[in-house]
C-alpha cells in the first residue's frame, strides 16, 4: 500500500476476471479488470461484481474524476444514464452532448475511461458492430451479454 492508496479487488466467475478497485484516501481513482488475483478483497468490488455478474443494484462510489477533462467528465455523465442492458453509438453520444461530429471524440474519452462498468463504456458501440474496448471486444461482448441477462 502506497501512502493512502489502496487496491481491492473480486472475482467475476462468469468473465475470469477479477475486478480492481483502486482507492486514494475515500475516492476511488480507477476501475479496472485484470488476471491477478488482488491482494485485498473489498465491500466496493464485491458489490460491482456482483452487479456485473447476478444483476444487483449499480453500487455507489465516490468517482474521482480530477484527472479527467471537462469533455471526458461530461461524457461520462451521459454514459452512465446509458440502462443495462441497451446501447448506444458513439455518434449518439455525441449528439446527446451536443457534438455532433464527435463520434471519434467520444470514443477517445471511452478508451481513456478510468472507471470501467461504474461509467459503462461497454454500453458505446460502433454503428457497424461492438468497437473497441481497453479489456478487448470479447470481454466487451461478455459484459453486454450478462447485463441483457440481468435486465
Amino acid at each position: 500500500m502506497i501512502e493512502g492508496r489502496m487496491i481491492e479487488g473480486s472475482l467475476v466467475p462468469s468473465l475470469s476476471q477479477y475486478i480492481l478497485v483502486n482507492w486514494h484516501g475515500q475516492k476511488v481513482v480507477r476501475i479496472s479488470f485484470g488476471q491477478e488475483e488482488p491482494a485485498v478483497s473489498g465491500p466496493l468490488s464485491k458489490r460491482i461484481a456482483a452487479y456485473i455478474e447476478i444483476g444487483a443494484p449499480r453500487p455507489e462510489a465516490n468517482l474521482d474524476f480530477s484527472r479527467c477533462t471537462e469533455f471526458q467528465t461530461e461524457i461520462y455523465a451521459l454514459v452512465q444514464q446509458i440502462p443495462r442492458g441497451s446501447t448506444m453509438t458513439y455518434g449518439q453520444v455525441a449528439r446527446l452532448a451536443g457534438c455532433p461530429g464527435a463520434a471519434r471524440a467520444v470514443g477517445q474519452a471511452m478508451a481513456a475511461n478510468p472507471f470501467a462498468v461504474l461509467v459503462p463504456c461497454h454500453r458505446v458501440v460502433a454503428c457497424n458492430g461492438p468497437g473497441g474496448y481497453f479489456w478487448g471486444k470479447d470481454l466487451k461482448t461478455k459484459l453486454l451479454q450478462l447485463e441483457i441477462k440481468h435486465q
